[in-house]
C-alpha cells in the first residue's frame, strides 16, 4: 500500500455541500449525481465526515480494491462495528477476502443459475396469471400491486421457503432501507413501520421454518455441514429477503416505466425479441433501484490522486457512475440495444456482486415475457408515484394501461 503520509503530490477531497439524504435528492437524483460527478474525482460530504465517489472509474475501484476498500463495515452510513451503532443487521456477506471468497463460494453454488432454474416454471406460471388477470380487467393496472408484486410475491417466498405476509416483508424491507442512512425523520419513519414485525420476522427465517428444498434450506444444510459458519444462514436469508425482494421489484418497476415512457425502444424489442433479457439490465443502469452504498478504508490510502483517512466511510452512488459520459456513450439515453450485464454498477461488482442477481434477472425476464406475449405496448395514465426511502430509489404506484394484442 503507498504511503500516502511521505506524499507531496495528494490533495485532500473537497468538501461537497449537497446533502444525498435531503428531500430534493431523494425526490429527483439525477442533478445530484450530476453536480458529484464534476466536482472531483472523491469529495467529502458536509456534515456526515465520509467520503463519495461519483465517477465509474472511482466506483470500480471502490467496490474491487480489498487492499484499501472494506466491505466488513457494511453497506450502510454507520458502521455496525463502532459503538452506539443503531442501523439495520449487517448483511453475512458484508466481508472482505479469505473469508469472503470461502462463503461467496457456497453461496454462488447455492444461487446458481442452474438451481435458479428449477424455480422458473412458478415464476411464469405467477406472471401469465398476472397478465391475464390485467386484461380481463380491462388493462387498467397498477405496474407495482397488479404485476410486479404477483409475480415476486408469488413465487419468491416459496422459492426461499419461508412464509410470507405482504405486510410484513413492505414494512421489514422500508425500514431496512431507511435505517442504513442518517438518523433524520426517515429512519425513525422505517424504524416505526418495521419494528411490530421484527420477531415476526425474525422467526420466519430461522431453520425448522423454512421449507425442505428451498434455496434457505440448502443454506441450513451447507451450514450443518459446516461449510459455513454458526448463524450464517440465518442471517443471510434475512438479508435476501430483506434486501431482494425491494431492490428486484423496484429494478422491475423501473423497466415497465422506461418501456411505457419510451415505446420506441418497447418497439425495438418487438423486432428484436432476445433482448427482452436485456431490457432489466439497462433499466438498472438507467435507473438503479439502491441510491447510496458505502465501504470503509482500511488506512490512509490514496484514490486518484487524492489523499482519504483510514477507517473512514466511502459512498459509490450507482446512479452516478451509471450515468458516468466517460464510461458509457450517450449514458442519458435508455437503449435496450445496449449490452450492460455485469459492467452496470447496480449489481455491484467483482466478488461483491449481488448474491440474488440470477433470481432477479428471471423474475424480470419471465413478468417482460409475459407481457410482450399478450400485449402490444403499455402506457403510462399518470405519473407514477415514489416511496422515499433513504437508500432506496423506488416506485411506490405506477399507473399503466395494456394494450392487448
Amino acid at each position: 500500500m503507498t504511503d500516502t503520509a511521505t506524499r507531496t503530490d495528494l490533495k485532500d477531497p473537497p468538501l461537497f455541500h449537497i446533502d444525498p439524504y435531503s428531500t430534493e435528492v431523494l425526490t429527483d437524483p439525477h442533478p445530484f449525481y450530476r453536480k458529484l460527478r464534476e466536482a472531483a474525482p472523491v469529495v467529502e460530504l458536509a456534515g456526515h465526515g465520509v467520503y463519495a465517489v461519483g465517477g465509474y472509474a472511482e466506483a470500480r475501484q471502490v467496490i474491487t480494491d480489498h487492499s484499501r476498500f472494506s466491505g466488513a463495515g457494511s453497506v450502510g452510513l454507520y458502521d455496525p462495528r463502532k459503538p452506539g451503532f443503531a442501523g439495520r443487521p449487517p448483511n453475512p456477506l458484508e466481508t472482505d477476502p479469505p473469508e469472503h471468497t470461502q462463503t461467496r463460494a457456497v453461496a454462488n453454488r447455492i444461487m446458481s443459475p442452474l438451481k435458479i432454474r428449477r424455480w422458473r416454471a412458478l415464476f411464469e406460471e405467477k406472471a401469465a396469471e398476472a397478465v391475464d388477470r390485467i386484461l380481463a380487467n380491462g388493462g387498467e393496472f397498477d405496474g407495482v400491486r397488479d404485476l410486479v408484486e404477483p409475480v415476486v410475491f408469488g413465487g419468491f417466498p416459496v422459492a426461499m421457503g419461508i412464509r410470507f405476509n405482504a405486510e410484513a416483508i413492505r414494512a421489514i424491507g422500508y425500514m431496512s432501507f431507511n435505517m442504513s442512512g442518517p438518523q433524520n425523520e426517515l429512519f425513525f419513519k422505517g424504524k416505526e413501520a418495521g419494528e411490530p414485525w421484527a420477531d415476526w420476522f425474525a422467526a420466519a427465517c430461522e431453520r425448522d421454518s423454512v421449507q425442505p428444498g428451498s434455496i434457505a434450506d440448502e443454506f441450513f444444510a451447507a451450514e450443518a455441514a459446516g461449510e459455513l459458519r454458526p448463524g450464517f444462514a440465518t442471517s443471510v436469508t434475512r438479508a435476501l429477503v430483506r434486501g431482494g425482494m425491494d431492490t428486484t421489484m423496484s429494478g422491475m418497476t423501473g423497466a415497465l416505466r422506461l418501456l411505457a415512457e419510451f415505446p420506441d425502444q418497447w418497439r425495438v424489442v418487438e423486432e428484436n425479441p432476445a433482448r427482452i433479457r436485456a431490457v432489466f439490465d439497462e433499466a438498472l443502469r438507467y435507473e438503479p433501484p439502491t441510491h447510496i452504498v458505502f465501504r470503509t478504508t482500511l488506512a490512509d490510502c490514496e484514490l486518484s490522486g487524492y489523499r482519504l483517512r483510514g477507517d473512514t466511510k466511502i459512498a459509490y452512488l450507482p446512479g452516478a457512475a451509471n450515468r458516468d459520459p466517460r464510461q458509457w456513450e450517450n449514458p442519458d439515453k435508455f437503449d435496450v440495444m445496449r449490452d450492460t450485464a455485469n459492467i452496470h454498477m447496480s449489481f455491484g461488482m467483482g466478488e461483491h456482486n449481488c448474491i440474488g442477481q440470477n433470481v432477479a434477472r428471471m423474475e424480470a425476464e419471465v413478468m417482460l415475457r409475459a407481457l410482450f406475449d399478450r400485449v402490444k405496448r403499455i402506457e403510462m395514465t399518470a405519473r407514477p408515484r415514489y416511496l422515499m426511502h433513504n437508500q432506496l430509489i423506488t416506485i411506490d404506484h405506477l399507473p399503466l394501461r395494456a394494450i392487448p394484442r
